[in-house]
């Protein structure tokens, strides 16, 4: 691309947002850049196969030992500096693999050489000098307009020699993509620059993106992380030795309890390396075996721990592999599982809250919770004095199970379906794909209990509330129709959160009428919600509740505290008239939730008479709360072929599986 063509590249473009910027207030101008940056992330979504393929590419080749040459003129060539020299200490790389090499040497890093990046002979005779070894060694060049000549000469050279070559261009068409001479051509377009031309901003974003994409992307499939840990850095300084010790705690149960000076003195004979020292302490083998077995499974921690796991798990007591039923009973308020055999020995195993609309950003974190409640369940069968290390825990859970039922809340919502079951089956040594693993909502699991009728209906007074109805298929209850659990937002009225909602709107009422003088004091039922909240009076003995509710006690959500109210408004309702009126009140609107599928009208209609119900969750428990319901169903002429009241969800899904 000629100098004459240069005004029609994307980077030179006058962005129209800000031609003014000049006049802009200070605080406007840095609005405006603000929202220009937005762009920024934007733009690289279509360029992801392409850095996918680069990385595939990439990662063969450094794991073979091969180098990346990163090479730029001016910004570009400082920003691939930047990213190769952050390689050896965070991933433990060798300081000569990544090399990031700038248009007129070190000294442009601080300085501009003027006219180093129009010398396109200068980039061939750069790489001369590496000795590039085209089956091993890439390299990555980084050109914000795509057409600098020190980079068109550098990847010229690579590619006729036969390295693997990526180009990094914020234009298109480039004169770079257009070469022939790369092989992956990564081209975001974040758009005009704030100040025109000025590509150190959004093309240099874009381009920093790309490159920690690359880079990140490449240590990750070489095994330089577990997870998401960087479990091959090098602990540097006092804060990664205690990132060190940290991950040591957190991977390896084994580690879990240990002091910082035994965290310190297995890393030290570990030769400083976490993943090293996880081995030793999760096989208790010594540190040669281990890194022996380290480097048959290619430095990959996942792969040398999958192979101890395997080995382990066929030397644990078989007799019991492939025996049990797993149901997991996953909740907005705790997590509960159930293992069980065919001779009908159960345990339970619980853990913490897994509803998916609660958290889609921690999806990981409600499979652990899973994975948790499933093994704490699991420890009762173990043959005595077993105490499973982390690899053999994995290998054991994918060989005991027969089949596996897991429910989990929120599941619908989250539309996670296809996503989380082969991957909760593959945990568990199952196939998602076959009639032995079902992944549904929790509320799901009740239709279990049915076992008279075609049409079982389920009705959940917990947290939230919801109504299904279920219709036989075959040998398992399929769902065909559902009411209400819209969510605490939107109600879920006749809910632990409704009756809550109701109990402080009540109070917060009283409290205004008394600070306007239309009462004297409050009442029994005010008195009470106050002090379940904790709320403290002020000097003048006034409450300002909302801001205890919505500021105070950060370790509750502000959801479950509200929720927690319904025990309060449950022990007083037998004599007292306002918690009676709110239970009835919410009793009423969950039989109005749950009327839309008793409704004649209604497409899938099944007789009241001619369904069992299934009455579940924390309130039906309760004996007022369940007789307030079942008066509202006389009153509606509701009469059930059958009702059920079940405590232990996870149990009744488990007998179905052993049935």
């Amino acid at each position: 691309m000629d100098l004459n063509s240069l005004s029609k590249l994307q980077t030179e473009g006058v962005n129209p947002r800000t031609v003014c910027i000049d006049r802009m207030s200070t605080l406007e101008m840095c609005t405006v850049i603000n929202a220009d940056d937005h762009r920024v992330a934007t733009s690289i979504e279509p360029c992801l196969p392409a850095i996918a393929g680069a990385i595939d590419a990439l990662a063969s080749r450094v794991r073979r030992g091969g180098r990346v040459v990163y090479v730029g003129a001016g910004t570009s060539g400082r920003l691939g500096i930047l990213d190769a020299s952050e390689i050896p200490p965070t991933f433990a790389a060798p300081r000569d693999q990544f090399l990031g090499i700038i248009a007129g040497g070190d000294a442009a890093i601080r300085q501009a050489q003027e006219g180093a990046e129009d010398n396109e002979q200068a980039g061939e005779e750069e790489m001369k000098r590496l000795a590039l070894d085209p089956e091993l060694d890439s390299v990555i060049g980084i050109a914000s307009s795509g057409r600098t000549p020190y980079v068109l000469g550098c990847l010229a050279f690579a590619k006729r020699l036969g390295c693997n070559t990526v180009g990094v261009v914020c234009a298109a068409p480039s004169a770079l993509g257009l070469s022939g001479n790369v092989d992956f051509l990564i081209a975001a377009l974040p758009g005009p620059e704030v100040v025109t031309g000025s590509t150190r901003l959004k093309a240099g974003t874009a381009t920093k993106l790309v490159l920690n994409m690359l880079s990140t992307g490449t240590m990750i499939r070489t095994g330089k992380t577990y997870g998401n840990m960087m479990v091959d850095m090098v602990a540097s300084n006092l804060k990664l030795e205690q990132r060190s010790r940290n991950m040591l705690r957190r991977l390896s149960t084994k580690c879990s309890s240990m002091s910082d000076s035994e965290l310190n003195a297995l890393l030290s004979a570990s030769k400083h390396s976490v993943k090293l020292a996880i081995l030793v302490a999760e096989t208790g083998e010594s540190v040669d075996t281990c890194a022996n077995l380290l480097k048959s499974a290619g430095g990959v921690l996942a792969t040398a721990l999958n192979e101890i796991s395997q080995s382990s798990t066929q030397s644990m007591n078989t007799e019991i592999s492939g025996r049990f039923m797993l149901c997991i009973d996953g909740g907005g308020s705790k997590c509960a599982a159930v293992v069980t055999n065919a001779d009908g020995l159960v345990s339970h195993g619980y853990g913490g809250p897994c509803n998916l609309t609660d958290g889609l950003e921690n999806v990981d974190g409600v499979v652990a919770t899973l994975v948790g409640a499933a093994r704490n369940a699991l420890k009762n069968h173990l043959p005595s004095g077993m105490e499973p290390t982390e690899p053999e825990w994995r290998g054991y859970m994918k060989t005991c199970f027969r089949s596996a039922w897991i429910g989990l809340a929120g599941l619908d919502r989250a539309g996670l379906q296809r996503t989380l079951a082969p991957r909760l089956a593959e945990i568990f040594g199952l196939d998602h794909t076959t009639a032995n693993f079902r992944l549904t909502t929790d509320v799901d699991l009740l239709s279990a209990v049915g076992k008279e009728s075609s049409s079982v209906m389920v009705l959940i007074a917990g947290t939230g509330s919801v109504a299904m109805r279920y219709t036989r298929n075959e040998d398992r209850y399929v769902r065909v129709a559902r009411s209400g659990g819209w969510g605490h937002i939107l109600g879920d009225e006749g809910g632990g959160y409704s009756i809550g909602l109701d109990a402080i709107k009540e109070t917060l009422t009283a409290l205004e009428e008394k600070t306007l003088g239309l009462r004297e004091d409050l009442g029994e039922f005010e008195h009470a919600i106050i002090k379940q909240l904790g709320c403290r009076a002020a000097d003048d003995g006034s409450f300002d509740l909302l801001t205890d509710i919505l500021s105070r006690h950060r370790t509750q959500s502000i959801k479950l505290r509200i929720a927690g109210m319904a025990e309060t408004v449950l022990k007083l309702a037998p004599g007292n008239k306002t918690a009676m009126a709110i239970v009835e009140t919410q009793a009423l609107n969950l039989v109005n939730t749950l009327n839309r599928l008793v409704d004649r009208r209604c497409s899938s209609y099944v007789a009241a008479e001619e369904s069992e119900i299934v009455l579940a969750g924390g309130l039906m428990k309760n004996d007022g709360y369940r007789q307030a319901l079942q008066e509202q169903f006389a009153q509606r002429g509701l009469h059930f072929r059958r009702i059920h009241v079940v405590d232990d969800v996870a149990a009744a899904g488990a007998k179905s599986l052993s049935l």
